[in-house]
């Protein structure tokens, strides 16, 4: 297929003033497909907006589903918090090379307070489970199917839930830090495209 432009000069039938069209500029690409930081870190920022600009909530198994045939089906729907999450941490491996002191400081102490939030909350998980007596413990047990360890988060268990929140706000304040970036590399100046 051959590479769309972005300008395309108009009939000679038009005004001197309306030399040029604006085409689809969603697909541009330059004549020799060059690399462009720009347009990658423009890409994922895009589809961090889109992924945010919605409601974000944990995913679930949505047992109403059917196929063609009619027969129920269990479909898993997404947790569009995670692919948020996702989604930032990818605009932060593109613009890793774009970081200046000002974005590494308070994009670290960003993630600093996120892993003392995860140990926090694992903390508390075991001890809840640790004060829980044998009798709950094997109640538990029946819906849990393994207690919880101590490093990572039971999926059944609210302490889970609450660090995806957390971790959701801090990726959020990530997003606005590499925004600011953008803003003070007077974001990506580029060269003028002629036709």
């Amino acid at each position: 297929m051959k590479d769309k432009k972005l300008y395309n000069k108009s009939n000679q039938q038009n005004s001197p003033s309306q030399d040029f069209d604006i085409l689809d500029v969603e697909d541009y690409r330059t004549e020799d497909n060059v690399f462009s930081h720009q347009a990658l870190v423009m890409r994922s920022m895009n589809k961090c907006i889109e992924l945010g600009s919605k409601e974000l909530i944990e995913g679930f198994y949505d047992e109403n589903q059917k196929n063609k045939k009619g027969i129920s089906v269990v479909v898993y729907k997404e947790d569009t918090r995670r692919a948020f999450i996702e989604a930032v941490k990818t605009v932060d491996m593109i613009m890793v090379c774009d970081y200046d002191d000002e974005a590494e400081k308070n994009i670290l102490k960003l993630i600093d307070n996120l892993t003392d939030t995860k140990e926090e909350l694992l903390k508390r998980q075991t001890t809840f489970w640790n004060e829980l007596n044998y009798k709950d413990k094997e109640l538990m047990l029946r819906e849990l199917k393994y207690p919880p360890p101590k490093d990572f988060f039971h999926s059944q268990l609210h302490y889970w839930n609450l660090y995806i929140d957390e971790e959701l706000e801090t990726y959020r304040k990530v997003f606005k830090e590499l925004t600011l970036l953008t803003r003070r590399i007077d974001f990506y100046k580029q060269e003028i495209i002629e036709a």
